[in-house]
Formats: structure tokens, sequence, C-alpha cells
């Protein structure tokens, strides 16, 4: 997994626990799997790692299911809130590398900003109602509180919609991302679960 992909995630983490407004730290998760489920039930799943290995997984009221399914450009729309990861070139222009549409449910979780993410690259929260003021192509024009921001959108450029989900709603097979904390008995408490689905 790239690192963007897990500092992305660990901001979704952040925001489920931010108050509206605000960026908050959140505690760094003591554990990580990634795997496929190999069973799955109200209160808890199983996740095969790519090396054959084995852990149940428990969740709580707590617990943020998000599942991160391929979008295109086109299908982002007014009063979505997008977060875009995108690098600098030398020039000082700004292009996509990938777009997070988030859920409805994060609507004021994130703070409206950019900053410099700690592999270089920018990480730019906005809302679509407010502050993309137009889609022109494959251009993304975006309004910040201290300013606006371009920012170009190749073909290769990946665009994922989030969508907040249930337990009930996992299913073998699927591709999942768990952070969480060990129990006593070798399970897993999941903080976040990111299950990844194809188109």
């Amino acid at each position: 997994m790239d690192r963007d992909r897990v500092l992305f995630l660990l901001g979704v983490l952040v925001a489920t626990l931010a108050m509206p407004g605000l960026i908050v730290a959140a505690p760094a998760p003591q554990g990580v799997t990634e795997g496929v489920i190999a069973a799955a039930d109200a209160a808890s799943f199983t996740v095969t790692a790519a090396n054959g290995s084995q852990v149940r997984i428990t969740a709580n009221a707590d617990t943020r299911i998000i599942r991160r399914q391929q979008a295109r450009l086109e299908e982002i729309k007014p009063n979505d809130f997008v977060a875009v990861t995108s690098k600098r070139e030398p020039d000082g222009s700004l292009v996509a590398i990938s777009i997070n549409i988030f859920p409805p449910e994060f609507k004021g979780r994130f703070r409206e900003v950019q900053f410099v993410m700690d592999t270089g690259n920018i990480m730019t929260n906005a809302m679509v109602f407010q502050n993309v003021r137009r889609i022109d192509g494959r251009t993304l024009y975006l309004k910040l509180p201290d300013g606006s921001t371009i920012i170009t959108v190749p073909k290769d450029a990946v665009v994922f919609r989030l969508t907040v989900i249930n337990m009930s709603d996992l299913r073998p097979g699927m591709k999942v991302v768990v952070r969480g904390t060990g129990n006593p008995d070798g399970s897993m408490l999941a903080a976040s679960v990111t299950v990844d689905v194809p188109r």
C-alpha cells in the first residue's frame, strides 16, 4: 500500500474522531491488518492476510466502516466534500494523483484547508458546493478560506467515492484494511475498516 493511501486513511480515522470544523491529532493505531474477509457475522469477521495468517476482527459502536469505490471525475456533484492529493510541478502548478469524495456524514469534520503531506505531496480538502467554482475539462478550480487553487486532473488520476457502511454489509471475499488495537485473545478491535470494492 503506498504511503499517501496510508496517510489518507489515517486522516479518515482522525475525521471520525474530530469535532466539527477542527483537525485534531488521534492516537496512532497499534495494528494494521490487510487482506480478504474469510468469514463474517453480526459481531466480528475474519481476515486472511497475504501470508495466509488469519485474524479475527471485532467491532464496537465507535468502529467506522468505509466502502471505497472507484468513480469518475464527472460524478463529482455540488455539495460533495472532496480531498485531493496532488503533486506540485516545477512551475508551481498542482496535478492531481487521487480524489476522494467523502460521505455526507463527514461534512463538517474536516477543515477546508491545503497542506503539505509528509511525502511532499499536497492535500486539499474542499466542499464542492462552496469551493469548486467549476470543473472545466479536467481542471478543478477550488476556493479556500485564504485564497484559491487550480488543480489539473490527468486521465490517470483516480477518483474514489467513500460510503459509510455497516458490519452487516461485510461479506467474504471483500478486500479490507483494518486499523485497531489488539484484544487479549489475539483478535483485533477495529477502530476503522476500509473496504475496497470494484466499480
